[in-house]
């Protein structure tokens, strides 16, 4: 595992995650049931940018490096979770630590996502 290059993603990841669900919320509309639309798909976008950027050079163990780099991600995201809450940052309307509840869960898109990369690279797949 290459942890420095996995801390660089996975604060970016998260950082981008941030900022990109933050402007969206303020564009579209602050209302819970659109928070859990598209918050995901800001998750799924960097992580499928992120997973591939980390996991296309590697040369063998993609399923294991992508599982591990999934949970990494997780602890990166819980931690800087953490210090915006102390701080009293999240988007949304909602307070820290019902912003924490609704986020967590997304967090597991990370593993599966990043894992699934690693699988798909074991593949020799030639497009024509």
């Amino acid at each position: 595992m290459k942890w420095r290059i996995a801390t660089i993603y996975g604060i970016l990841s998260y950082l981008l995650v941030f900022i990109c669900s933050s402007l969206t919320n303020r564009v579209i509309s602050a209302d819970l049931p659109l928070f859990n639309t598209y918050m995901p798909l800001w998750i799924i976008f960097w992580a499928l940018i992120f997973g591939i950027i980390y996991i296309r050079p590697l040369p063998d163990n993609e399923i294991a490096e992508g599982l591990v780099l999934g949970v990494y991600f997780i602890v990166i995201s819980i931690i800087l979770d953490g210090i915006l809450a102390l701080f009293n940052i999240s988007p949304g309307n909602s307070s820290n630590i019902d912003y924490i509840y609704r986020i967590a869960y997304m967090y597991l898109f990370y593993p599966i996502i990043t894992t699934t990369l690693g699988y798909m690279a074991n593949f020799d797949v030639q497009l024509k």
